[in-house]
């Protein structure tokens, strides 16, 4: 690799601070490369002149790092953007529920309906889903039968395998699913849960679950609208029916 003359920097005060503004100790500036090629060509021995290619070669060399410099700068500065960007369209989540992994159902009422999701691997003959309570009791079961590969949403309805409206409380649920070589194995269950507020973390936006949870965006796979209760009133059903036609419209 071709070498600069740093004999020349030191003799026309280039190792000195003399660079503008704030620039690094050991900083080589654009104006301060092009000086001192000028001095070394006035300095050069006449019977021994430079080749043109040494030349050619310092220069590319510095308008490489000087590329990668403004580079790394665009990027940094695209990375803020996308990051305030994202907080904005966080706060926009508000209020909707968002599917993610977990297998923790939080009752805030007796007998509440939950939607979650399960993400099966491979298509089977038989998916099922448990529901057990806090005491490690199973309160319901759920046969899906057979289902294809993908995600598969489910519902339940908040009640036991008696009927009887299940209390307020946390529940686990899980799932599995019978494979071609008859064995059991289990599938992830995903969840969907309120978000309640946004926070930022250490330059990660986070979204606050109702139920306890911090989510990452990475985690989530689906935003949606919060479902109309069965009892809700007539106006609200519609509203929501209105905002559901409206997102499904920009899609």
């Amino acid at each position: 690799m071709t070498q600069i003359n740093t004999d020349l920097m030191q003799r026309y005060g280039l190792e000195n601070g003399e660079r503008g503004p704030n620039p690094g100790k050991n900083e080589l500036l654009q104006q301060d490369f092009l000086k001192l090629m000028t001095e070394q060509l006035k300095n050069q021995d006449p019977m021994k002149p430079a080749d043109n290619g040494e030349f050619l070669g310092q220069m590319a060399q510095f308008s490489s790092v000087s590329s990668l410099g403004k580079l790394e700068q665009t990027v940094s500065q695209l990375a803020q953007s996308l990051q305030s960007s994202m907080g904005l369209n966080a706060v926009n989540m508000i209020g909707k529920e968002a599917l993610a992994p977990g297998d923790r159902i939080t009752l805030q009422h007796e007998g509440e309906a939950q939607h979650g999701a399960i993400d099966l691997p491979a298509a089977t003959g038989s998916l099922r889903i448990t529901i057990t309570d806090p005491g490690g009791n199973v309160i319901r079961q759920i046969d899906m039968g057979s289902q294809p590969a993908g995600i598969r949403q489910f519902v339940w309805d908040g009640r036991r395998a008696d009927g009887t409206p299940a209390g307020p409380g946390n529940y686990l649920v899980s799932a599995e699913f019978d494979t071609d070589d008859d064995t059991t194995e289990a599938a992830q269950t995903m969840l969907y849960t309120t978000i309640d507020s946004v926070s930022f973390n250490g330059g990660k936006t986070m979204l606050n679950t109702s139920n306890g949870r911090a989510l990452e965006f990475s985690a989530i796979t689906q935003i949606r609208e919060k479902p109309v209760p069965r009892d809700a009133p007539e106006e609200i059903a519609e509203n929501r029916t209105d905002e559901a036609e409206a997102l499904s419209s920009e899609q």
